[in-house]
């Protein structure tokens, strides 16, 4: 049977699906983008748009980009792509991990188990987020970052490492580079450099570090700020099963700050 020809209607229904894709707008702004580049393409080959809405629609994409890469920080959603601890909240230690939608809880000794290889995954399907378990089977709802266990433990996610292009970004646990790190990915958002920017912005936000409660890393107020002794980010152990107080990274609150 012959297919018949796509219209234009049901090629711009495609491209509003793919531009409406929240979930994966926030999760990861350059798949995002990536998709939509994609289809746009297989529409340019269509010969059913001029340039002037072909430009237009490569426009949409590029704002919806840059504006994703900005509110990911505020509103964070799963991402398949990265790996995470799982920590109870009011806690500093992590319960489990998840790399690539697989759950595998810690023993006591902060070891994972070895059999089975998994307890869990992660399912997304119509930009909802679920927790399947195995044993005993359940399904727990993921909502941003957060969940609930079966026993009633609120958890959230802690993201640690994210695999880009085949490569995976890593924090720094100098305090200095991560100052320069928050620095210069500031410095690319005013640009409009997004693919700097969230590479820089990844990084620090994967390294054991966390913005000041107290001062908010505002120029006018860390400068005086007791909490970060003028850094304007205080330690953060990131979830890892050990007591906040054991981070190596505490003294950072006696180095001074980065010109």
């Amino acid at each position: 049977m012959k297919t018949l020809p796509i219209t234009k209607s049901q090629a711009l229904e495609k491209w509003t699906k793919e531009l409406q894709n929240e979930h994966l707008r926030l999760s990861d702004p350059d798949a995002y983008f990536g998709i939509a580049m994609w289809r746009l393409g297989e529409m340019e080959k269509l010969n059913l748009f001029d340039p002037l809405e072909l430009y237009e629609m490569r426009e949409q994409a590029h704002a919806a980009y840059s504006a994703g890469l900005e509110e990911q920080f505020a509103q964070e959603r799963y991402c398949q792509s990265a790996f995470y601890n799982v920590v109870p909240d009011g806690k500093n230690e992590r319960i489990a991990t998840i790399s690539h939608g697989v759950y595998s809880e810690e023993t006591g000794s902060g070891e994972q188990h070895s059999s089975p290889s998994y307890h869990g995954r992660v399912v997304v399907t119509d930009e909802r987020v679920h927790l399947v378990m195995n044993y005993p089977l359940h399904c727990l709802p993921i909502s941003g970052l957060r969940f609930v266990t079966e026993d009633g433990t609120p958890c959230h996610l802690v993201e640690t490492t994210r695999l880009v292009d085949g490569k995976w970004l890593t924090g720094v646990n100098d305090p200095d580079a991560y100052r320069a790190l928050i620095d210069l990915g500031q410095e690319a958002f005013e640009q409009k450099d997004w693919a700097r920017y969230r590479r820089l912005r990844d990084r620090a936000r994967y390294s054991p570090f966390a913005c000041c409660p107290a001062c908010h890393d505002s120029f006018a107020m860390r400068e005086d700020c007791e909490r970060c002794c003028g850094l304007g980010f205080i330690p953060d152990n990131l979830g890892e099963p050990v007591c906040a107080e054991d981070c190596p990274n505490i003294e950072v609150c006696t180095t001074s700050p980065t010109p």
